[in-house]
């Protein structure tokens, strides 16, 4: 800085004055009523470019041409000083210490024609890069620079970036450093996202739905029953085929048993449902309560089951479940009971006791009471009252059965009087019951007779040699006919006498030693008494006729005869 000799005296006077501020504000002897203040330092600005030359000056305010900067290096040249825009005119417009004409960085580039002479990076045209310096002296730091990275726009905030970029050596607001959302408008979206099931890519990795958080666990259907069992499972969004969602197979192996088959009665759990072929099976049976131990139960008291359980039957026959001698099965007896539950009591004991007497032997065949050949109780005025009921020997198994024995006789116990009355046991050989005969007809007043005879042991032992079954509409004690009502029916026909015509004793008490002797049929000769039925006494002797039924084309000796009605 250049001084004019007219400033020197100002300067000197101001010094002073400064001199004995200072020395008020320390407290000095002169008193000028003037407050102390703190010196400040100031430079001389020659040139008013408002940088100062070195020189300093320390006073409480400011002298007139001094600025508080100093570093002018040209205080008498306006457009020299720091920072100045300098001309290549080899001064040091900048002061910088350097010529404005040199190169002192060494970038080829003399310091007025570039920026920064102390930056070799810096100079016009060079590469602006991310480094804090205006490397291409446009006035812009970093602006476009050649390595400025590339940033992704997080359009949707959830901290990765997507598509969208920008260049620039610092992060723009919202932009990430990493583009590695898939989908930059959803922000669920995203790497290292929850992978769902719903057709989208959450978590970026290039795969949908694949190892989703929510995919449901499937069980492998091995039996294609649509049930799977927890034998093998696996997750995923979507069944794999033959694969279910459902568990509850108990057997998957068998497409039968799964918890929506049908139970049946197989010793198998098919419906999976813990129990094995429990009541409620498709084809359990109905058993009935058998609590008197008969074999059959009772109908109001069923249950289902694929076995019989305890005390129960399959028959539900049983009326009287309290009674054991009650049920379908049992043998009616006449005791006033329905033992065999058919509603009607005592039926199927017809002829079995006194009290339930029947009519007849056929009766009791016709009725189902029949137990075989054997002695039957008959009652065959059927009045109600058994007082006067007699026992009969019934013929159930030949000729069709339902024969009641009225009479038999073993040689030598033939024919007498008596025998029109009742004698012996329907179970003897020599037995008569003809005094009952007139029941035997039928409502027209027709009896159905069979005779046989044996050569052999008894009536009941032996086998008949000869029978003869025929009908007649006469009784034979109180009717005399000419015949003319007999009606051959089986068995065979007595051809002596002009042949057999029915029985005839109406006159046998009057008949000397044979019976039929007086009471000749028409057609008949005196002594044809072949069938009326046998002689009273032995005919002639026993030699010639020891007991015989005539008509079998000659005389036949027999040992015993039977006669009964139907």
């Amino acid at each position: 800085m250049q001084y004019h000799p007219g400033m020197i005296l100002p300067l000197l006077l101001l010094a002073c004055r400064v001199e004995t501020s200072v020395i008020k504000d320390t407290g000095g002897l002169a008193d000028t009523g003037e407050a102390p203040c703190t010196p400040t330092a100031w430079y001389p600005d020659g040139d008013g470019d408002g940088f100062g030359s070195d020189s300093v000056v320390r006073v409480c305010e400011a002298p007139e041409g001094y600025t508080a900067t100093a570093g002018d290096c040209d205080d008498s040249d306006a457009t020299a000083f720091p920072g100045a825009t300098v001309a290549c005119t080899g001064g040091d417009g900048n002061c910088d210490g350097n010529p404005d004409n040199a190169d002192a960085d060494g970038d080829r580039f003399l310091g007025c024609e570039e920026c920064d002479d102390e930056e070799p990076a810096s100079f016009p045209g060079a590469p602006e890069r991310c480094d804090g310096l205006d490397n291409d002296c446009n006035g812009s730091v970093d602006d476009a620079a050649v390595n400025a990275p590339t940033w992704f726009l997080d359009a949707d905030g959830d901290g990765h970036g997507g598509s969208i970029t920008a260049t620039d050596c610092t992060a723009p607001a919202g932009y990430l450093a990493s583009s590695t959302d898939c989908a930059d408008d959803n922000p669920s979206v995203h790497p290292g996202a929850d992978e769902l099931c719903n057709d989208v890519d959450d978590d970026c990795d290039g795969t949908i739905d694949q190892n989703a958080v929510d995919a449901p666990t499937w069980s492998i259907d091995y039996d294609g029953d649509g049930f799977g069992s927890t034998a093998y499972t696996t997750a995923a969004c979507d069944a794999p085929a033959g694969w279910v969602i459902d568990t509850s197979d108990c057997d998957d192996a068998a497409a039968a048993v799964n918890p929506a088959a049908t139970e049946v009665c197989n010793t198998i759990d098919d419906n999976c449902d813990g129990a094995i072929d429990e009541d409620s099976a498709a084809d359990a049976l109905t058993w009935y309560l058998d609590a008197d131990a008969d074999g059959e139960g009772d109908a109001g008291l069923p249950t289902l089951a694929c076995a019989a359980p305890a005390g129960y039957v399959a028959s539900a026959t049983d009326c009287d479940d309290a009674d054991s001698s009650v049920y379908a099965a049992a043998a009616e007896t006449c005791d006033g009971l329905d033992e065999n539950c058919d509603g009607v009591a005592d039926d199927g004991a017809l002829g079995a006791d006194v009290t339930c007497a029947a009519p007849s032997c056929v009766a009791i065949l016709d009725d189902g009471s029949s137990t075989g050949d054997g002695l039957y109780w008959l009652d065959p005025d059927t009045d109600g009252d058994t007082a006067d009921a007699w026992q009969a020997w019934c013929d159930m198994t030949t000729d069709g059965g339902g024969w009641t024995r009225l009479y038999g006789s073993l040689w030598p116990y033939w024919w007498d009087e008596s025998d029109w009355e009742s004698v012996g046991a329907a179970e003897d050989d020599n037995y008569s019951v003809l005094s009952e005969r007139t029941w035997f007809a039928d409502s027209a007043g027709v009896y159905t007779y069979r005779l046989e005879v044996g050569n052999t042991d008894t009536w009941n032992t032996g086998t008949r040699a000869h029978y003869t079954w025929w009908e007649q509409a006469h009784d034979a004690f109180s009717d005399s006919t000419d015949g003319s009502d007999y009606v051959y029916v089986a068995g065979e026909e007595s051809t002596t006498c002009y042949g057999f015509n029915g029985l005839h004793d109406q006159y046998y008490l009057d008949a000397g030693d044979h019976c039929m002797v007086s009471d000749v049929d028409t057609n008949d000769s005196v002594g044809c008494w072949w069938m009326q039925i046998l002689p009273l006494s032995q005919y002639i002797d026993a030699t010639s006729y020891p007991g015989y039924l005539e008509g079998y084309d000659g005389p036949n000796t027999h040992v015993w005869q039977s006669l009964s009605v139907r």
